[in-house]
């Protein structure tokens, strides 16, 4: 996709991305993400155009993430396609993760959540944000035939006031800033929408490859790991990272270590996942806000308004 938009932009793509073995391509090491962060950072400046990111993502295909992308595009309807892309996302995009949300009113949400650990090494810039996310609607377009009224709801536009509507216009979709979470909101019955490309031979081959992939990277994804085993207790006040390492069979050093590998720590982790569900659960209708600060682990409300304030620049209430 980036050598394709170098081309569009009269750039010569070895000058950036030179011939790699394939042996090479599947080898991921931090100096690997690092040099590649630099080599496509120095694309989109060469450029000359602020939103190459989104320019690059038009070039998307059926192939592109191999069975991934197969598998979205031969999908029966918009919603297989967005539980597909939630359900295997880990191919493509770690530390971004997909969630499928449906709101009280029926309409379907697609969330887009950074579990970027804050390292210098691994961490996505909003170039590359830009990317990921132009990428996913362009996926929407091509795989519905074009949609219109998508709306992209993010905290804040992190460029130029000025470029937003070229944005929209060449994504085809509507940015509202101010949510307190990535998301791309699709209107009413959206999830109906048939895909143009359908075909359910090609869907059930792309499928159990997928599983298997995925199986094998959440057997080792740690942070999912501990997501899981959250999710199993009633409320979060007894949880400690003693308990979570015990649960793991390690200890917690080893569970020290292997996140900070990641750039992380169990802090980090147990605050993004709290800051998850209580989205998730101040979306549901006629929900207690002192019920939600029991279940997340808070002494009282004002503690759980504070920490929220801190996670979203907004409070519970406003975000209700």
């Amino acid at each position: 996709m980036l050598q394709q938009a170098a081309v569009e932009f009269n750039l010569e793509p070895s000058d950036y991305f030179p011939d790699e073995t394939a042996s090479e391509r599947i080898r991921i090491r931090p100096a690997d993400l690092r040099a590649f962060s630099d080599r496509f950072n120095q694309l989109c400046q060469d450029s000359g155009e602020p939103l190459f990111p989104a320019y690059a993502a038009k070039y998307v295909s059926p192939l592109t993430f191999s069975c991934y992308s197969l598998a979205l595009w031969t999908g029966n309807d918009l919603l297989t396609f967005i539980q597909d892309a939630c359900q295997y996302c880990i191919l493509i995009g770690s530390p971004i993760r997909l969630k499928h949300h449906t709101t009280p009113k029926g309409n379907s949400e697609l969330w887009v959540i950074n579990h970027d650990p804050f390292n210098d090494i691994s961490k996505v810039s909003d170039r590359g944000f830009m990317m990921y996310v132009a990428t996913l609607l362009e996926m929407i377009q091509q795989a519905t035939g074009g949609m219109d009224n998508l709306v992209l709801k993010i905290t804040r536009w992190p460029f130029p006031q000025a470029l937003q509507p070229q944005f929209e216009l060449l994504m085809g979709c509507q940015i509202k800033t101010g949510s307190p979470i990535l998301k791309i909101c699709f209107p009413r019955n959206a999830a109906e929408v048939q895909l143009k490309g359908r075909d359910p031979n090609i869907y059930s081959v792309a499928i159990p490859p997928l599983r298997q992939a995925v199986s094998q990277l959440e057997s080792h994804d740690i942070i999912l790991l501990i997501y899981k085993l959250l999710d199993n207790e009633p409320n979060l006040k007894a949880i400690s990272r003693e308990k979570i390492a015990a649960e793991m069979l390690m200890s917690v050093r080893t569970l020290n270590r292997r996140l900070a590998v990641l750039g992380s720590s169990y802090r980090q982790v147990v605050e993004q996942y709290k800051l998850e569900k209580a989205l998730l659960l101040l979306s549901q209708p006629n929900i207690n806000l002192t019920d939600i600060a029991f279940r997340l682990g808070f002494a009282d409300l004002s503690s759980f308004s504070r920490a929220f304030k801190s996670w979203t620049g907004h409070t519970p209430t406003h975000f209700l």
